[in-house]
């Protein structure tokens, strides 16, 4: 034996009744969705690119979307239908309003492009080239192995990564990578690597900085005519030694 509700879930239900229904909860699922949209776009070219820029998508607008997105196609699905969907289906609407108003309160996402990281990766970058050139000049070399370098750039860095993420959302930190040439730099260094040469004897050397490039591919950090930027230093002996605070050295 059927029960009432289940009867009269299955009774046709007025049009005017199911236009009205359609059209509030449409509007509460496009509210959703304009909240929503940047972190699902986000979410989605930052799967379709090996990396990408600034935070990883926030969840709780995500999962409002996919919410409100369930929720109408069943609300649309039973107006077809000549029928009303359960009261359980529009709450489940509001539920994703209140879930994309609860994470949309600290606004739009900033940093969220290559020119925002790189300048990021940019600014390590010239702060390493400041210390090592004052370095430089003090000693009149400096180290050609990894380690002093990796020290100096802990210490720059001091934990922080570099604002650039994997497809599966993990930071990726600022790396120093040594080279034996600057002619013949590796292609596949990832976004936040220092690709580092030390002349043999210490005497000069080389910092060519890895960024992202608008597509979300690795790329070496380009000055705004098109050009590679390198940040050089070299000893001059005629110089006096440097004060404490860092050199500039020449690009």
């Amino acid at each position: 034996m059927k029960s009432p509700s289940s009867a009269s879930s299955r009774q046709p239900s007025p049009l005017p009744l199911r236009v009205l229904h359609g059209l509030v909860f449409a509007g509460f699922t496009s509210m959703t969705l304009v909240a929503a949209w940047p972190e699902v776009r986000h979410l989605v070219r930052s799967q379709l690119q090996p990396y990408s820029p600034g935070t990883p998508p926030r969840l709780a607008l995500v999962l409002a979307a996919l919410m409100a997105l369930v929720g109408m196609t069943v609300v649309l699905v039973q107006a077809v239908r000549a029928r009303s969907a359960h009261l359980t289906w529009s709450a489940f609407i509001l539920g994703a309003l209140v879930l994309a108003t609860w994470g949309n309160q600290e606004g739009p996402a900033v940093g969220r492009t290559a020119d925002a990281v790189n300048l990021k990766v940019l600014r390590v970058a010239r702060e390493l080239h400041g210390r090592t050139v004052s370095e430089l000049q003090r000693h009149g070399f400096i180290p050609e192995e990894v380690d002093p370098w990796r020290q100096a750039l802990a210490q720059i860095a001091q934990g922080q990564t570099t604002a650039i993420h994997t497809r599966s959302f993990q930071p990726l930190p600022f790396v120093i990578q040594m080279v034996d040439s600057p002619e013949a730099l590796p292609s596949d260094a990832p976004p936040g690597t220092l690709l580092v040469f030390v002349l043999e004897g210490g005497a000069a050397y080389e910092i060519h900085p890895v960024g992202i490039s608008p597509s979300g591919e690795a790329e070496r950090l380009k000055e705004p005519r098109g050009d590679f930027l390198v940040f050089r230093g070299a000893f001059n002996p005629d110089l006096p030694p440097p004060s404490n605070e860092g050199g500039h050295g020449s690009h």
